[in-house]
C-alpha cells in the first residue's frame, strides 16, 4: 500500500509514514524525512530552542528524585574512572612567554598543561 506525502509530493510505502490517530487512514501525511526536516528546522529557530530548553526544565524539575538516583547509581559504578579523571585534568598555568598552546589574558599568557604528556 502507497501513500502521497504532502510535503515532498512522493509516492512512497505506508511503513515511511509515521501514526497519526486523528487521520483516516491511522498515518501522518508527511513522510518521516519530511517531519525529521522540519522538526530540525523548528529546534533551530529561537522560539523552538526556547521550548526545548523550557520542557528540559519542566522535565528536570519533575524528576528530581530520579535524577538524584541516576547520578549516585552512575558515580557507584564508575567512581574509579571519575577519580581518575579529577586527577588527571588539566591544569592552566600563567607565565610571561608565549607558547603554541595559549589563551591571551590581558598581558600574561596562559599555557594549557596536559599532565598525561609529561
Amino acid at each position: 500500500m502507497k501513500k502521497v506525502c504532502q510535503c515532498c509530493g512522493r509516492n512512497r510505502k505506508i511503513g515511511k509514514f509515521g501514526k497519526r490517530s486523528d487521520n483516516p487512514d491511522g498515518k501522518n501525511i508527511y513522510c518521516r524525512d519530511c517531519m525529521k526536516d522540519k522538526r530540525s528546522k523548528y529546534t533551530c529557530t529561537p522560539v523552538g530552542m526556547s521550548v526545548k530548553q523550557k520542557s528540559i526544565r519542566d522535565w528536570k524539575k519533575n524528576n528530581k528524585k530520579r535524577i538524584s538516583e541516576y547520578n549516585k547509581k552512575y558515580y557507584q559504578n564508575n567512581r574509579d574512572r571519575i577519580i581518575y579523571n579529577k586527577k588527571s585534568r588539566k591544569t592552566i598555568e600563567c607565565v610571561e612567554k608565549p607558547s603554541q598552546k595559549k589563551i591571551n589574558k590581558g598581558r600574561k599568557v596562559c599555557i594549557i598543561i596536559d599532565p598525561k604528556r609529561k
